[in-house]
């Protein structure tokens, strides 16, 4: 790597295009995205009061470092970077639950032969056309009207008209209505999911993912928030990276279905608030201060060359509408897949993010919150955390004082993701070992390592693939205490204003690739969700891409939750007098192993 000026290893990656983990934005208070100088040619800058707080002196004589505070301060150097350091896409579930609907998509197609001109028919050009499809325009793009005369001579007046609503939108030489694509993609803070489907016949053909590259400004949406605020070039930087990760995606599709992108006609997209605003280059700035505004909550479409999308230049992007600030339009897909406002039981819906949306309600009304809990459940802010990747720690049992676990892909484990983190919480509790605080209670313990601090072993070095043991800490516990809390305080206030208790909930939705892997007994027995009879769970896999499908294949599906959004009301949880209370309330784990007798 080569340097004019002294930038920090992050910066210099991030500028190369290389993703390293950066939980916490680089400002240092995350230690997740250490590297290791290999060589150096020069001179990089010493060891900062941040980084002594997560390396230890042995650490340090290794050239261990962490990117975002070492700089290279002159000539080159050659920089490894550890797996646990790196950005790998996740596992993705399957959408699950997708209700049967009537194809109706805003795309459509009408071919036809218009008669040939001749000096008995000097209709002009545009007039013939309108008369052969049976349509009136309500707009057509310029470039379409420029090469109209070239494009029907060239089709020998055989013609295929592609319309989004009455908009016209391409002009195909033949018969081309056997081909009509759409793409459905969820932008999430961590990841983007996207569907590459058939409007005929509403068959997805081709699947890909990729890991959102915004991810090194932050695992946060407030941190990108402020990184995108500071200045337009800043915005554009992190809006670009996003359009850039969905046209390598949508190639990859493409070329997988062996299709041609011109062939594609809308994509719908969803995410939450910020992500909505920073794929579209709106600035975030107003949702991160009170009154926590979004610049619009409207459903908007715009032509795919205004964003320099790799599909019909002339064809759609489509945004489902917002709620709010901190609930953004991945709700509303959620709203259309789990479809809770169609009946008169009480659902609760989570959908555990980096952002936690929770959602109560039938057919009468839907309140709906946004937790910020979602940074711990998927890994940051725990030592050893980690997203649901391939060598993550999915689930944790301790029978008879032997501690057993499994790992995404049964590889070797490189760190705990979100789920094995519940399982860990609460059979450490389960086996004595924590108090409800989540204190150790006996520094004795076989597998308690006293460092700088007390860490639990959960992985000893020599099983890992990372060389390192898997420990977790009094102040992970904390932190996933403090996440559980804020959960938990959510749908407890939700079901106090509905006027509704636990026992009355007929149906609970897990959304999204976090529930899939989560053990459900363990979840109840921490009160991340209600206690209820297990079956009344539904693990329902990312309906978030699910709901921008429908969206995509239903126009009448877009204009019913229109009218459904009327019924919803946005709680902010901030304001609410019962909050503190009730945060406090939620943190230790007594609360739930108390009443554990249902499961």
């Amino acid at each position: 790597m080569i340097t004019d000026s002294p930038r920090s290893v992050l910066e210099i990656s991030q500028n190369a295009g290389i993703t390293l983990r950066s939980d916490c934005g680089g400002i240092g208070v995350c230690g997740k995205c250490r590297i290791q100088i290999a060589k150096k040619y020069g001179s990089i800058s010493p060891p900062t009061d941040k980084e002594l707080k997560f390396l230890t002196a042995e650490e340090i004589a290794q050239n261990i470092r962490l990117a975002c505070q070492v700089k290279i301060l002159s000539g080159t150097a050659t920089i490894y970077i550890p797996k646990e350091s790196r950005n790998e896409a996740r596992e993705i579930s399957g959408t699950a639950l997708e209700g049967r609907i009537s194809l109706s998509p805003v795309i459509q197609k009408v071919q036809c032969q218009l008669p040939r001109p001749s000096l008995e028919d000097t209709l002009p050009d545009l007039e013939r056309l309108t008369i052969g499809v049976g349509r009136i325009f309500n707009q057509i793009p310029l470039s379409i009207l420029t090469n109209l005369p070239a494009i029907l001579r060239a089709a020998e007046w055989n013609i295929t008209a592609v319309f989004c609503n009455n908009d016209l939108i391409a002009l195909e030489s033949g018969n081309t209505t056997t081909e009509m694509y759409g793409v459905a993609i969820d932008i999430g803070s961590s990841k983007i999911i996207c569907h590459l489907v058939d409007l005929l016949n509403g068959v997805t053909i081709a699947e890909e993912h990729a890991e959102n590259p915004q991810i090194m400004y932050g695992e946060d949406v407030v941190s990108r928030i402020t990184f995108a605020a500071k200045n337009p070039k800043n915005l554009k930087k992190i809006q670009s990276l996003v359009i850039d990760t969905i046209n390598a995606l949508i190639i990859k599709m493409s070329e997988k279905a062996g299709i041609e992108k011109d062939k594609i006609y809308e994509i719908v997209f969803d995410g939450n608030t910020v992500m909505h605003h920073l794929f579209l280059g709106i600035n975030p700035k107003f949702i991160g201060v009170s009154p926590f505004l979004p610049g619009l909550k409207s459903q908007v479409s715009f032509p795919s060359r205004d964003l320099g999308l790799e599909i019909l230049p002339e064809g759609k992007v489509t945004s489902l509408p917002l709620i709010a600030g901190y609930v953004g339009s991945d709700a509303v897909a959620d709203l259309m897949l789990t479809r809770i406002y169609e009946k008169s039981e009480y659902s609760l819906l989570i959908d555990i993010g980096t952002n936690s949306e929770i959602m109560v309600g039938n057919s009468e009304k839907i309140l709906v919150c946004s937790a910020p809990s979602g940074p711990s459940f998927e890994g940051a802010h725990i030592s050893a955390g980690m997203k649901a990747v391939g060598g993550a720690i999915e689930t944790i049992s301790i029978e008879d004082g032997k501690l057993n676990y499994t790992t995404i892909g049964n590889r070797k484990p490189k760190g705990i993701c979100g789920s094995g983190i519940i399982d860990l919480v609460a059979e450490l509790f389960s086996a004595g070992i924590i108090t409800k605080n989540g204190k150790f209670t006996d520094l004795s313990h076989p597998r308690i390592i006293k460092r700088v601090v007390p860490e639990f072993l959960v992985v000893p070095k020599e099983e890992t693939d990372t060389d390192r043991d898997i420990t977790i800490t009094e102040k992970d516990i904390n932190e996933f205490l403090l996440a559980k809390g804020s959960l938990r305080a959510g749908w407890t206030i939700l079901l106090e204003k509905f006027g509704i208790s636990q026992s009355e909930i007929s149906r609970i939705w897990l959304a999204g690739s976090f529930g899939t892997h989560i053990n459900i007994e363990n979840a109840m027995s921490l009160e991340l969700i209600p206690q209820v009879d297990p079956d009344l769970v539904v693990l329902a896999g990312e309906t978030a891409v699910g709901g921008s499908k429908i969206a995509l294949l239903s126009g009448s599906e877009r204009e019913s939750i229109k009218k459904i959004l009327m019924k919803v009301k946005y709680v902010e949880l901030s304001v609410e007098k019962s909050f503190n209370r009730e945060y406090l309330r939620s943190i230790p784990i007594y609360h739930a192993i108390s009443s554990n007798s249902i499961l």
